[in-house]
């Protein structure tokens, strides 16, 4: 066993040593001092020195850059990332510096610490790096001939070679070629034409480079008196085909090492650049010099079928007046002949952020050459105002004095759009309110008194009146408006709902009457408003006592004109929307302290309605109590079959201050602590407060209530509403003051 190890450890050194000498990259052995000790042939080789010499020498002597390096500093961060790769230089034997790139390798052996480094001779890549900037540099301002002049001067320069000819294909089997540029060291030539039989330039036309240091004339007789040739062939960047070569040549043979083929692929590269751009620009030429000539032919064409073309054609200044416009844009546009000569185009946009936009992008296209592509603008037509829409196609003159332009009337298909759009959001809408309502058409009531405001509802719902609906929060101020409006003329429109008190006074003005795209920071779109929404509807206007004084007399101009506008643009907007507000404010208070237009109230005031308390229908609180269970009934899981009395009791005994509301939120929490499907009596149900002192102390304020609201009526002469009456007195609605009136028995003697 000892011996097969032994024998295979010296396996393993002999590939060791054999790999380290054959490896085609210079190693050395440094260590912490500098210390050179251990080097490969491949080191020799690239400095020039024998290993005996390179051995007894430091990094400092072949490496003029480490005399300025913080040595110590540099083994502690090599010791610390055990790799590290740098761009350095080294000093041939001979003396020459030249450029290399050194990987350092951190090695520990029996104690002692030593940097493996292979270092590769990169100065080739230096050179064609350094070449590449330098013919980028001589040659960045120029194109064609002087490109290629400039560049033929390069190649002989750098590869000192006496001639450089550069080519391109004369004909489409590449077997003919046709110079460029043809130069003689700084000496100019003139072009010539040959075929490439014969030549190194067939071997080259296939794609192939070709290189010989001497002997040219030898193994191609046409190339008499030329020994040494280095060519490559010139692709097209686009297609990648062949479309020429370079070559430089020489009446002397070159060593072996001035194989500069990679030099010479980057002077290729740079001129198939240039050929493809030349070609594209000659088509170019081609296609406009064809195009002038069909405009030519076309003009008397044009002439005769302008005036009486279906489409509208209009020839403007760039600053938009009009210079000729064919009759089908006169009609489309409202302009008169006479008229033409003081029109501009750009005055018929509206002043409207959007269309602004529009016309000043059109017009900054037409400045710029570009065709606009079809642009949609909005006009308004010279005689009588009316909104069109175009679809404007524009384009300068050859001359760049003027545009033609092109036209089509799309008003009625962006009109039949507009009203997608609202149809759309309309639609929008109201799927959103059928996720978030339910059972809004369902009225649970026995309540003579209720089903009194039923008939009124029904009475005022054949008609297209304003209806104000007041009373307490949570008695139904929203089912009574769905229901006003499901009985009505307008139940096939929609019924658009805002709340006022909900959305934020920067944003409600946009939300009722909609905004321009611009006409704000943050209007990214086109939005349109509720108002918009309900048109041939009805808009509910709940918690109308919060809306902001200063929108307030813009709903009034609603009510008395049916008249606005959206934000951002001046144009006045109709709509025929039926208006229901509701409040559980007084509102006649709100006036008083100037937080509600007088004004607006009369308008809103036309046919009131008060929704009454749960305490004041309490009949109707059994039925609620079953349509609640029965509602609740899948949500939760449960099902009640028995109400027991003594539960039943406690709910009609207590008042109800959150009305309908809170009986709905008491009957679910019921049924989520309910079993065995009883609704049974628990701590669930409200804190009902019936003692003797407490009805004592209500009916002794009952009774001074009564007294005072008599004493306003002998004093009012027992008028109730107007300036004068009881109810301004007293600071209640007149219909809330009648409803007191008849619950406390106050009837005129």
């Amino acid at each position: 066993m000892q011996k097969n190890s032994s024998k295979e450890f010296e396996k393993e050194q002999l590939l060791s040593h054999f790999t380290m000498e054959n490896i085609h990259e210079a190693v050395f052995w440094v260590d912490s001092k500098q210390n050179i000790f251990l080097v490969n042939d491949t080191a020799c080789q690239m400095t020039g020195y024998a290993k005996e010499e390179l051995t007894k020498k430091k990094v400092t002597d072949i490496n003029p850059t480490a005399l300025m390096m913080d040595f110590p500093a540099f083994w502690n961060r090599l010791k610390k990332e055990k790799k590290i790769t740098w761009e350095s230089q080294h000093r041939h034997k001979t003396g020459y510096v030249y450029d290399v790139e050194i990987t350092g390798n951190y090695i520990e052996f029996e104690g002692k610490e030593y940097s493996c480094s292979i270092v590769r001779d990169i100065h080739k890549r230096k050179l064609e790096e350094e070449l590449l900037r330098t013919i980028s540099e001589a040659t960045s301002g120029l194109i064609g001939k002087d490109f290629f002049v400039q560049l033929a001067k390069y190649i002989t320069l750098t590869l000192s070679m006496r001639y450089a000819l550069i080519t391109e294909c004369a004909n489409h089997e590449k077997t003919r070629l046709r110079s460029i540029c043809y130069l003689d060291k700084d000496q100019i030539l003139d072009n010539v034409e040959y075929d490439t039989a014969g030549t190194p330039c067939e071997i080259i036309m296939r794609g192939e480079n070709y290189f010989t240091s001497s002997k040219l004339q030898e193994y191609f007789p046409k190339e008499k008196g030329l020994e040494s040739y280095i060519g490559v062939p010139i692709f097209s960047p686009s297609t990648g085909e062949v479309m020429g070569h370079i070559i430089a040549v020489d009446p002397n043979p070159i060593t072996l090492e001035k194989n500069q083929t990679a030099v010479l692929k980057i002077f290729a590269n740079r001129a198939g650049a240039e050929l493809d751009r030349l070609a594209a620009q000659k088509k170019l030429e081609e296609a406009n010099a064809q195009l002038k000539i069909l405009l030519k032919e076309s003009e008397e064409r044009f002439r005769d079928l302008f005036e009486e073309a279906p489409i509208a054609y209009v020839h403007e200044g760039l600053d938009s007046k009009f210079i000729k416009a064919n009759r089908a844009a006169l009609r489309i546009l409202g302009v008169k002949p006479e008229e033409v000569p003081y029109t501009y185009g750009k005055k018929m946009a509206p002043d409207t952020p959007d269309a602004q936009r529009r016309m000043e992008e059109a017009f900054a296209s037409v400045g710029r050459g570009t065709d606009t592509s079809g642009v949609v603008l909005e006009l308004r037509r010279r005689d009588n105002g009316n909104p069109i829409w175009i679809q404007w196609w524009s384009n300068p003159d050859i001359g760049g004095q003027f545009t033609r332009t092109m036209f089509i009337d799309i008003t009625d298909k962006v009109l039949m759009e507009q009203e997608q759009v609202r149809l759309q959001a309309q639609n929008q809408y109201l799927q959103d309110e059928i996720k978030v309502n339910y059972n809004f058409e369902e009225i649970v009531s026995k309540s003579k008194k209720f089903h009194r405001i039923l008939q009124q509802l029904e009475q005022v719902a054949a008609t297209d009146a304003t209806v104000l609906i007041l009373g307490e929060s949570g008695t139904g101020k929203e089912l009574l408006a769905r229901a006003v409006h499901n009985i009505s003329n307008r139940s096939k429109r929609p019924l658009v709902k805002v709340n006022c008190a909900t959305l934020p006074a920067n944003l409600i003005e946009s939300e009722l009457f909609g905004h321009e795209k611009g006409a704000f920071t943050g209007a990214m779109d086109r939005k349109i408003g509720r108002f918009e929404l309900a048109d041939g509807g009805t808009i509910f206007l709940d918690e109308i006592a919060e809306l902001p004084f200063d929108l307030q007399s813009k709903l009034l101009r609603i009510l008395q004109e049916g008249e606005f506008e959206r934000l951002g643009n001046p144009k006045t907007m109709k709509v025929n929307a039926r208006i229901i507000a509701a409040t559980n404010r007084n509102l006649e208070q709100a006036i008083e302290k100037k937080e509600f237009r007088e004004d607006l109230f009369y308008r809103l005031n036309v046919f009131p309605i008060i929704s009454p308390p749960l305490r004041e229908r309490k009949e109707d609180i059994p039925l609620l109590v079953k349509h609640f269970c029965q509602k609740y009934e899948a949500k939760i899981g449960k099902k009640i079959t028995h109400i027991p009395s003594k539960t039943m009791d406690a709910l009609m005994e207590y008042d109800w201050p959150g009305n309908i509301r809170e009986l709905e939120n008491i009957i679910e929490r019921a049924l989520i602590l309910s079993r065995d499907g009883i609704l049974e009596h628990g701590d669930w149900l409200p804190a009902i407060k019936t003692s003797s002192a407490k009805s004592n102390v209500k009916h002794k304020m009952e009774d001074v209530e009564k007294d005072h609201i008599i004493a306003v009526l002998n004093k009012t002469n027992w008028k109730v509403s107007g300036e004068k009456g009881a109810a301004k007195i007293l600071g209640l609605n007149p219909t809330t003051l009648e409803a007191r009136m008849k619950k406390l028995g106050i009837k005129r003697e």
